[in-house]
This record gives C-alpha cells, structure tokens and sequence, in this order.
C-alpha cells in the first residue's frame, strides 16, 4: 500500500513539472516581441517631427527694388509686379538710349509721356482704366496681364511682363537695369545683328575715327590748342581758310559729312572769340554754338562750344552733344521731341572729358530738317553725373 501512494506521488509530480514547462516558454515568447516592438515605436516617435513645415514659394515677379544684371548676350524677359494704385520707374544706362518702346496694351499699362524721351533714361509705368476688369483681378497671382518691350539704340532688347498685385507691397516700386553697352554691340555683332540703330558708333569708335580720317598733307598743320589745359588733346584737322565764301566751303567739303567736320571743326577753334553768347551753366556746362551752315542740300554743320565752369573735370555723357526738333504748343510748352540722325562727329575732346576752367568743341553734321512754325531746333549735352539735367540752347537762332 505504500509503495502505490509512494508511486503515485511521483507521477503527479513528473505531470506538474511538465505541464510549468511550455507555460515558461509560451511567457518568454510573449516578452521577446513586445521588448522589440517598444523599441521601434520608441525610436519612430523620436525620429518624427511633430510639425510638419510647409515652405512656400516665391511669386515669379518682382517687388520692391530691384536691380536686374544683363549680359551682352542676352535678351532678358523682366517680370514686374504692379498695383492699382502704384506706379513703377525704370532706369536704364545712361550710355545706352532709347530706339522703340512698343506697349502691349495701353489699356491695362501706361507709359507716361515725357517731352525729352529722346533724351530719358527711364520709363514710369501706371496702372491702366482696364486694369481693374474682372479678368484681371481675376488673373491675381497667376501670371502677367500684358508686355512692354524696349529696344535700346545698341539693340539690346528688354521684354518686361507685368502681373497684377493686390497690395502695394507687392509692387516693383523701381527697376535698375544694367548692362555694358559695347559688350552688348560686340555680342550682336558676333551674331549677325544690327548694332547702334541710330546710326551712329559707340564713342570709342567715333574718336578713334576721327583721328584716322584727318588727311595728312604737307600744307597742314597741328590746331593750337584753344585753351592751355587743352594742348596737345586736339585730333588733327584740315586747315582751311576762314575767309572763304560759303559756295567755296561747300565746294572743300566736297559733300562729305567727315571732311565737312574736319574743317568746320578746324575754323571754329581758330575763331574762338566768335562764341560770345553763351548760356547760363547747368550742373557747371555752359553752351555756346555757331552759325549752322550747309553741307549739301541734305545736311548741315554746327559747332557746339562746351565750357566747363567747375574747378574739376567733367565726363560727358558718350555719344553726346544732340540735336533735336522740340514741338511746342501755343503757350511754348514741349509736346515733342525728336532726334536728329548724326552724320558725322568731330571733336577736340579725348575720352569726353573737359579739364576744369575749359572749353572743348564738337562739330555736328546733321540731316537738315524740314521745321514746323511751332518747332525749333535745340542743343543738349550733359555730363555723367546729371544725365537727366542737361545744358540746352536753341540752335535756330544762334549767331556767331
């Protein structure tokens, strides 16, 4: 009897210890993928920002004040903001000039008028009567509503596209463009395109000309200087004799807007003191010119007598003096001005500047132009620093 109980004891033993066994391993099996889970859960939450950050994107145009670089190569496309009740200027380079502006709907941009345009360096741009129609607030934000291009006297074209704005902020309130001229000429050079659509060359070329076409003959000789600070800067120029009747001056000039430079050039600084009427000096350039006389039946001469009142030396702006038709109205009020085409440039400046306390002339052959009664024929030349004021004097009713 107590060998059964002692035997049955063992049993219940051995079925306890077996039945605790796969409960141990089921337990551990349990924990091992909970500790594995916890971790990566850990390590995501750490990982994961809790705000997710939203950039947002520039508009395409500009706004505020911009500066905008060409290259000579390039043909930019300039994309402006503009407001209802803004307005935006835009400066060019004071080398460089205007040769057409074509607007592209006047309606929604205008261009205001100005009676030196020939002369400006800048375009003002105002928002149109059709700038509030529902189609262009409706284009708010999404693109431009009209174009202006603006080809320069080099070629250099510049399209500028206008999108509407809402706020004031928004605007392009003023707009510099910046380039190099003759590295623009150059460029369009290089590609078969026109360059100086005036008609005339860069100040470089002009200067370089002048002194190359001078004939060299055993009867002539070097022109003083008209001033002291001047020796030695002049080209060299024809003599001519001061005294000869206009038929035979014409005849000598032989028709050529050069040759008639060269001499009216060489006259008018031997005759000095025939520039008596000057005018009044402005940022410290007084003018005074001489009595225009034909070249041939198409064209004419002038010289322009610049002074240079300050205590310090002035840089003319390139390519200048102008001639110009101003068309006023009955008051005497500048409706417009137009350019005259230079044919020909003699000067006796060398790099366009004029020492303190001197004078320096410039021989002009123009296209004789057909005057209006209420049209005149002006002068202007400014210096680097005051391009937008320069000196003017009347030229239809100079005198020697």
């Amino acid at each position: 009897m107590f060998q059964v109980l002692n035997r049955s004891l063992v049993v219940l033993l051995v079925m306890v210890a077996a039945s605790s066994l796969p409960v141990s391993a089921q337990q551990r099996m349990r924990r091992t993928p909970l500790r594995r889970v916890n971790r990566t859960t850990i390590a995501q939450s750490t990982n994961a920002p809790p705000v997710a950050l939203v950039q947002q994107t520039q508009p395409d145009y500009l706004s505020g004040e911009a500066n905008v670089a060409v290259r000579g190569n390039m043909n930019p496309i300039i994309k402006l903001g503009l407001s209802q009740n803004g307005v935006t200027m835009i400066e060019f380079p004071v080398s460089d000039r205007f040769f057409a502006i074509h607007p592209g709907n006047s309606e929604l941009v205008t261009i205001d008028e100005s009676p030196t345009k020939a002369t400006d360096h800048f375009l003002v741009l105002r928002a149109g009567s059709g700038f509030s129609s529902p189609t262009v607030t409706a284009s708010v934000g999404r693109g431009p509503v009209t174009s202006i291009i603006v080809q320069m006297q080099s070629g250099m074209v510049i399209t500028f596209l206008m999108y509407p704005v809402q706020q004031l902020s928004q605007q392009a309130h003023r707009c510099v463009v910046s380039y190099d001229r003759n590295e623009v000429i150059a460029a369009r050079r290089a590609a078969g395109l026109a360059v100086n659509l005036d008609g005339t060359e860069p100040p470089t070329q002009t200067t370089t000309a002048s002194l190359r076409v001078a004939p060299a003959s055993p009867s002539t000789s070097p022109t003083p200087a008209a001033s002291p600070s001047l020796r030695g800067t002049e080209p060299a120029v024809a003599d001519i004799d001061t005294k000869q009747s206009p038929s035979k001056r014409q005849k000598r000039d032989g028709g050529d807007p050069v040759r008639a430079a060269i001499n009216a050039l060489s006259e008018a600084t031997k005759s000095t003191k025939n520039f008596k009427k000057w005018t009044d000096p402005v940022h410290g350039l007084a003018v005074s010119i001489s009595q225009a006389r034909d070249v041939d039946a198409r064209s004419r001469v002038v010289v322009i007598a610049v002074r240079n009142t300050e205590a310090s030396a002035i840089r003319i702006v390139p390519n200048q003096p102008d001639i110009y038709v101003e068309t006023v109205d009955e008051k005497g009020k500048p409706l417009q001005v137009e350019q005259l085409k230079k044919l020909g440039v003699q000067t006796t400046t060398v790099s366009d500047q004029i020492p303190a306390g001197a004078v320096c002339y410039y021989a002009l052959v123009y296209e004789t132009p057909t005057l209006g009664a209420r049209q005149r024929l002006r002068v202007s030349v400014a210096q680097m620093d005051a391009a937008d004021e320069p000196s003017r004097a009347e030229l239809t009713s100079s005198t020697r």
